[in-house]
């Protein structure tokens, strides 16, 4: 089997931490995105892992170096959406492909993805405007829209594709783009499978429970801890009030703080005086006298409060902004 995996996107909605780091390789419980991905392709046999790249790319293929796969990386000078990220990196492969969104993280058996039959990964959501939505008939694949105005299920597509031949997929996506036929002013991988479906290839549905979006930092926390309650993971220290769950490196330095619930922090991070909730910290950070939950703070950066010392007396009101 064939993996592509499109990570090409600017993380607009992940700034200021995508100015200098790509948004896969941002961390949540413990470990980049795209390391979730990579580790999730172990127990396949896979031929090939085609990575579709854009800016930042010395980073994405450095990191990859990590993993004993056998990789091609693919430029995608212009962002012109998911469809034509795929079109680019199904160039020359052929055979059975997943297709793996690089800011998507999903906690499925991927072997059932296989077959003489094209699939698609899909969850039931409240909001189907806002995704590529599937109509099925059975478990078969009628239809598929890019949010649609008026939904017909509220069958979302999750990230996960599983092409028979990736040889159908980039044929279809050449018409698409030779037409110049864009959705909401890009190239949809959804316009390419609505083709196929008209000429006669069958697709079918797996739902997949487990699914968690990487693409806003909301998103982001709520994946971390999510995430966390699967693969918590910290050493004893004194002087630390660790609360679960957690990932905590043995490379961090953490002392005189609590951490926790749900905190994931990165490789050589240092912690001193501080309580710690909801958040992610990044790479080689340095945390001091510091309160704050609900936040990702970035690798190399330097967070610092201040601590008050208060004698105050009965029935006072003190208020701190």
């Amino acid at each position: 089997m064939n993996v592509i995996i499109p990570v090409a996107g600017e993380g607009v909605r992940l700034k200021p931490h995508t100015h200098f780091l790509p948004k896969c390789l941002l961390y949540v419980a413990g470990k980049p995105i795209l390391g979730h991905i990579l580790d999730g392709l172990k127990s396949l046999k896979i031929a090939k892992i085609v990575i579709v790249i854009g800016s930042k790319s010395d980073q994405i293929t450095k990191f990859c170096e990590n993993y004993d796969f056998n990789f091609k990386f693919v430029l995608q000078k212009n962002r012109l959406g998911l469809g034509h990220a795929v079109y680019l990196g199904s160039k020359d492969i052929s055979g059975p492909t997943l297709v793996l969104l690089g800011d998507t993280i999903t906690d499925f058996n991927l072997k059932n993805f296989t077959g003489k039959t094209n699939i698609l990964g899909v969850k039931e959501v409240e909001n189907p405007q806002r995704f590529g939505i599937v109509e099925i008939k059975g478990d078969r694949v009628i239809s598929v829209v890019e949010k649609p105005e008026e939904p017909k299920s509220n069958l979302a597509i999750v990230g996960v594709y599983y092409f028979t031949d990736a040889k159908n997929i980039h044929r279809a996506m050449g018409k698409i783009i030779k037409k110049d036929i864009k959705t909401r002013g890009e190239y949809q991988l959804t316009d390419g499978i609505a083709l196929l479906i008209n000429e006669g290839e069958e697709f079918r549905i797996i739902k997949i429970n487990d699914w968690f979006d990487c693409g806003t930092p909301d998103a982001l926390i709520e994946t971390n801890r999510h995430l966390l309650n699967l693969h918590s993971y910290f050493p004893r220290r004194k002087r630390v009030n660790v609360i679960p769950p957690v990932f905590i490196p043995d490379s961090a330095e953490i002392v005189d703080s609590v951490i926790g619930p749900n905190v994931s922090i990165g490789e050589n991070v240092r912690i001193k005086n501080s309580i710690i909730q909801d958040s992610i910290i990044n790479n080689n950070a340095i945390i001091e006298n510091a309160i704050f939950s609900n936040s990702i703070i970035g690798q190399n950066a330097i967070v610092r409060g201040s601590f008050k010392r208060l004698n105050v007396g009965d029935s006072s009101v003190i208020e701190f902004p």
